[in-house]
């Protein structure tokens, strides 16, 4: 295998953004190349974002349409191009009916959510969201839990395989000495985006303010996700709660390992990945039992499984959590470590790399 190319216009910062550039990274060091191409409004905020990930962010190339990515295509010459969004799906099939050359060229699409979940049905963007699933003939679909495998399947009658997960280890690991303090208040931690409806900025920055009120002193209640004059614009106040504004990824690192219980109060999650992160770095995950975060959560052992449409749900969780022995936490806390390194982007690019080989004959 020569090399592959994975489209990828998004800035960086997400779930699926880090899944592709530490994956593809990671390819580099199996001696295998990998490529990104993102949208020129993208480009350079991916090379800044992942400086931290030795190769990739040195290959990744910039197109401005479908004419443009056809010759990033035809200049590498992969042996595979992969669409990881549904907007990068229908530029690759434009590139690809703009030149009959192309046809031949092989294609994926690493799935990292539903994207028709995004949009109100029947609207433009859900029709170009709906229609991405098997647009371009032959194309392999792959995704990284099973969830994302039945609802694409069910609901587009695609065969979807499954590859595996992965955490970026240099980032996101634990400290062990912090995990055995005691006598200190308990932290926690979510992540705010308010123009993401589904991660439901709402709640979540409810449940903190009930927390920070309900249990004072004995907790510390930290967000981060956005700029603070994000929360002013969507009248989301906190009360009680420190808000840390957008961070790099070596930052959100660094709270995580600080971070004793992490929520995830999203309305799902096609897998959850800053709560497996937080796992890794030791803190236990509250996540949304909606969706496929059950490939990395077990209930009361490693993390707590709630049904995030229901308040009362979500506290009585927490509540278990703050009051629970020490010794508990602790073995929470190792529990959730233990999940969280059974993922590693070579062993996430080794599963994606044996799939590729298989089914394109390389």
């Amino acid at each position: 295998m020569s090399g592959l190319l994975f489209v990828l216009p998004v800035g960086g910062g997400s779930g699926g953004a880090h899944s592709v550039m530490q994956e593809a990274d990671a390819m580099w060091r199996l001696g295998v190349s990998a490529f990104i191409a993102s949208n020129t409004d993208n480009a350079d905020r991916l090379r800044r974002g992942y400086r931290d990930l030795d190769t990739i962010h040195r290959h990744v190339h910039a197109y401005a349409n479908a004419d443009e990515l056809g010759k990033i295509v035809d200049t590498l010459a992969p042996d595979a191009v992969i669409a990881t969004t549904n907007q990068s799906v229908h530029v690759l099939a434009e590139a690809i009916r703009a030149d009959k050359s192309r046809s031949k060229v092989r294609t994926a699409y690493y799935i990292q959510d539903y994207e028709p979940l995004f949009y109100e049905k029947d609207s433009k963007d859900w029709l170009t969201a709906h229609a991405s699933f098997g647009l371009i003939p032959g194309m392999v679909h792959f995704a990284k839990t099973q969830w994302l495998q039945e609802i694409v399947q069910k609901t587009h009658g695609v065969a979807v395989d499954k590859v595996e997960p992965s955490i970026d280890h240099a980032v996101y690991y634990p400290y062990l000495p912090f995990r055995l303090r005691s006598n200190e208040p308990i932290a926690i931690t979510a992540m705010l985006r308010p123009g993401t409806p589904r991660r439901a900025p709402r709640r979540t920055m409810r449940i903190l303010n009930r927390l920070a009120h309900e249990f004072g002193d004995r907790i510390k209640c930290t967000s981060f996700g956005c700029p603070a004059a994000e929360l002013e614009a969507y009248s989301l106040q906190p009360r009680g709660v420190t808000h840390l504004g957008t961070l790099r990824r070596d930052e959100v690192g660094d709270l995580l390992r600080a971070t004793d219980l992490f929520l995830d109060l999203s309305d799902y999650q096609a897998f959850g990945r800053t709560a497996i992160e937080a796992m890794s770095c030791g803190a236990v995950s509250v996540v949304p039992a909606h969706g496929g975060s059950f490939e990395f959560a077990k209930d009361c052992q490693n993390s707590f499984v709630v049904d995030t449409r229901d308040d009362e749900d979500i506290m009585e969780a927490i509540r278990i959590f703050i009051t629970m022995p020490e010794a508990d936490r602790r073995r929470m806390s190792l529990a959730a470590i233990d999940a969280g390194f059974r993922y590693t982007p070579e062993r996430a690019a080794l599963s994606e790399l044996r799939l590729l080989a298989n089914g394109f004959q390389f």
